[in-house]
């Protein structure tokens, strides 16, 4: 697993700010690059930040917009190249996408505010549609990651720490895309593989033709094959040392996703995505972007395919 360069979306909110800290520890670990971008609207530049007018010419706005993010990286104690530091206008989801596709960006950390009810639903979130377009892994905050932990001299430091990596898996080769980018994170790291598999109810037609059906039957029928395939892949794959522990649920997947990683206290959540896109994604959404909308720690998405590239026409500068 290598993270050369590293890709922050900031708009200057608190939870912004918190990826940041989250993106620290991860610098050092993996000696990557970190890239700051700041993506303003073209109908409402700068509307998130109060000390500037919001009507400036775009040159004059990029400008400070730069320097805003200079400072910031300073407070953090972090002296970025200028072609690490982006203002850009457009779409925010379009241009963090496109910036990660033009500089091969391994990483992107981005904050989510975890927006619900009928305006999520006809907007989504910019993390949400990020995770569904970036050209690679995104690493979603919600900027209470950090956990206190002595580092001597009766010293305390908040830093990301992972010891405990929940992969849900439904065994396609998707799914085992997540888990093979899992275990690298988990040598990296030397954390626990929590293996984890959802068996979603089955809803049939009744009618005539499906009445003779025993349900409750082919549910069972259903988590008995799921537990056979967990045994199976635990059995016949190679965990170079790793801690692995497995289980099997019934329910809505994206439900016990959150759930077990609760329950068990993960650290972190690495997925993998399926790529649906279109009129069927709009109203159906994902099990990952559920997810990413409600776990209670960190989801770490890894694309299992290459991603059609958004365009709206927007321009970026």
């Amino acid at each position: 697993l290598q993270i050369r360069q590293l890709l922050v979306p900031i708009d200057f909110s608190p939870a912004s700010m918190e990826a940041i800290k989250v993106a620290l520890p991860l610098l050092r670990r993996f000696g990557a690059d970190l890239h700051l971008v700041h993506v303003f609207e073209p109908d409402y530049p700068l509307a998130s930040m109060a000390a500037l007018p919001l009507i400036v010419p775009e040159l004059e706005v990029g400008k400070r917009v730069r320097q805003h993010l200079t400072n910031l990286a300073k407070k953090y104690l972090l002296e970025l190249p200028r072609q690490n530091i982006h203002a850009v206008k457009g779409r925010p989801f379009e241009e963090i996408c496109r910036l990660a596709r033009n500089r091969s960006i391994d990483l992107i950390i981005t904050a989510t505010r975890g927006n619900t009810g009928l305006k999520h639903l006809t907007l989504g979130s910019t993390a949400e549609r990020v995770v569904r377009y970036s050209p690679c892994p995104v690493l979603v905050t919600r900027g209470r990651d950090l956990k206190r932990q002595a580092v001597g001299n009766g010293k305390v430091r908040k830093t990301l720490t992972f010891q405990k990596i929940l992969v849900p898996l439904d065994f396609s080769d998707c799914s085992r895309k997540g888990l093979e980018y899992a275990k690298s994170l988990a040598k990296k790291f030397e954390a626990k593989l929590l293996l984890l598999n959802s068996v979603a109810p089955q809803y049939y037609v009744t009618s005539n033709e499906y009445a003779r059906y025993d349900l409750p039957l082919l549910m069972e029928q259903a988590e008995e094959a799921a537990r056979e395939q967990m045994n199976d892949l635990v059995k016949n794959t190679d965990w170079e040392g790793i801690e692995v522990e497995s289980s099997v649920h019934t329910g809505h997947p994206g439900e016990q996703i959150c759930a077990q990683a609760q329950e068990h206290g993960a650290d972190v959540i690495v997925t993998s995505t399926h790529g649906r896109t279109g009129l069927k994604h709009v109203l159906i959404g994902s099990t990952a972007e559920y997810v990413v909308r409600h776990a209670s720690c960190p989801v770490w998405i890894v694309p299992s395919h290459d991603r059609p590239f958004p365009t709206s026409g927007a321009r970026r500068k």
